[in-house]
């Protein structure tokens, strides 16, 4: 895990310390990934959490994107790094994807407060024209009993 850390790290100063031609710019994702409807034990024996509200929350809890499982339990985000107000070299460190619709929703037998969160990892860069593209994607969805 610290030789990925430190494999992304030396990625991303080479990238931006690259000339960056004007028009250039960089797009953040979040892959598709799916909610489980569970505390985050054995995910591929879980039903899907639709309709399920995640937020990208970075720095001090700001939520900077939020979005909506459809009935796959699948949701994405695609945003302007702009939005961020952060370097997107800090987005591993600082940011985290948190499920606040309450388990209960899925299924009644789920407590009715607490959260599912899950860190991010960069999973790859892209170009794409103008488009620096990263993509990041979940760790793995687990509850916390605190909002």
């Amino acid at each position: 895990m610290a030789l990925k850390l430190v494999l992304f790290v030396t990625i991303m100063v080479a990238a931006l310390a690259l000339p960056i031609a004007k028009g250039t710019n960089v797009v953040v994702e979040v892959q598709p990934s799916f909610v489980p409807c569970s505390l985050g034990a054995n995910v591929t024996a879980t039903p899907p959490f639709p309709n399920a509200q995640v937020q990208l929350r970075c720095g001090a809890r700001n939520v900077v994107a939020s979005a909506t499982t459809n009935a796959s339990g699948v949701f994405s985000f695609s945003l302007d790094s702009t939005q961020l107000f952060l370097s997107p070299t800090v987005l591993l460190n600082l940011c985290n994807l948190v499920v606040t619709t309450p388990l209960s929703t899925c299924n009644s037998t789920l407590p009715p407060v607490g959260v599912l969160e899950s860190r991010i990892q960069f999973i790859r860069s892209s170009v794409l024209g103008l488009r620096i593209v990263l993509t990041f994607g979940p760790v793995g969805f687990r509850y916390s009993s605190s909002t």
